[in-house]
């Protein structure tokens, strides 16, 4: 843990008592609340509702059914266990961003699944039979943006703090000596592995053939997401220069830079895509001696992980990440190390 000499308290150097009750509030009570108003919601209108209440909709109208007490006690099903599964990831976290993830992700989803329960409930109010009332789609997108809006805006009330990085390097430091009067910069792109593009390629088709078996604008808008989000991570440039570390996707987004005063140093890593990050693209580690870092990860093999002074380490994985790393410590440091150094010169 980092003292006040860097420019922080001591308390934002880890997470407090109080970040911690927050987060415990956070990843609890909104799910709860939700699933109590929803329950509440569905019993009132239990005079006016069909029995049993349509539960699932194909493209030609409601085909599948349950009982009105399934449709009261189901928002509080849901609302109980997804407050417990968002607690549970987010106390064994000490991370910020493994914690603001878990708990949108988590909250999004419950939150999102109660306002399908009730709005599509809603929908079938004094209908006598439930399956005449046709596939409520605009329902069901109101209430994916309702999850949406409230994950993000959860995970955004989630309090800052620095994670305590590992004690010592946990890969390479390398260093290139550059002549006094060169100047230098560092680029590369780099592409997906196969393995990356193929698990891309079938949810897009998976997604692709959804649309048109099912005919729902629903599906196809996910499917659009989908496909703009993978042109955009089909790739990313990684520059060095004395600016700083730059990573940006081939639209330009997403994109990240680590300002060169804002870095403590550069190391040189190898990354397992799947273990240590659990898949492919704008991941964060949640466990290993690279948990929290986060970036682009777009393939198993060599890394450039740069470290902040204040403790964040963002990663990108990148062929000649050496290369890179040693450029980046070289600009912090023109003389280099000291066991570099020729004799005589300044220490």
């Amino acid at each position: 843990m980092r003292n006040s000499t860097d420019g922080r308290s001591e308390g934002e150097a880890g997470m407090t008592a109080r970040d911690r009750r927050i987060v415990c509030a956070l990843a609890i009570l909104p799910s709860v609340l939700a699933a109590v108003i929803g329950a509440i919601l569905v019993a009132s209108w239990r005079t006016t509702l069909p029995d049993p209440v349509a539960t699932h909709w194909s493209s030609d109208g409601a085909d599948g059914f349950s009982g009105l007490t399934f449709v009261i006690v189901a928002p509080i099903v849901v609302g109980m266990v997804g407050p417990f599964v968002g607690a549970a990831l987010s106390i064994r976290a000490t991370d910020p961003t493994i914690i603001r993830t878990s708990i949108g992700i988590v909250a999004g989803v419950v939150i999102s699944t109660v306002a399908v329960i009730v709005s599509t409930t809603a929908c079938q109010r004094g209908v006598a039979d439930a399956a005449t009332v046709p596939t409520p789609q605009w329902q069901i997108a109101l209430s994916m943006a309702i999850g949406l809006a409230s994950g993000l805006g959860l995970a955004a009330l989630v309090p800052s703090w620095t994670a305590t990085p590992p004690a010592g390097d946990i890969g390479e430091r390398p260093f290139v000596a550059i002549g006094a009067e060169e100047r230098i910069v560092w680029t590369r792109f780099v592409s997906p592995s196969p393995g990356a593009s193929l698990i891309l390629g079938g949810s897009v088709v998976i997604l692709a053939c959804l649309a048109l078996v099912l005919r729902s604008w629903l599906v196809a808008a996910i499917l659009l997401i989908v496909v703009v989000a993978a042109i955009a991570m089909w790739g990313t440039r990684v520059t060095v220069d004395r600016t700083g570390v730059s990573v940006r996707g081939r639209l330009g987004w997403p994109r990240s830079h680590a300002a060169m005063p804002e870095i403590d140093h550069a190391e040189a890593v190898r990354v397992r895509a799947l273990r240590d990050f659990g898949g492919f693209g704008y991941r964060v580690a949640v466990h290993g001696d690279l948990k929290g870092a986060k970036g682009f990860v777009l393939k198993s093999g060599s890394a450039l992980l740069v470290v902040r002074q204040d403790g964040r380490r963002d990663i990108v994985v990148v062929d000649d990440a050496s290369t890179a790393a040693g450029v980046v410590n070289r600009l912090l440091d023109p003389e280099g190390p000291a066991e570099r150094r020729p004799a005589g010169s300044g220490q």
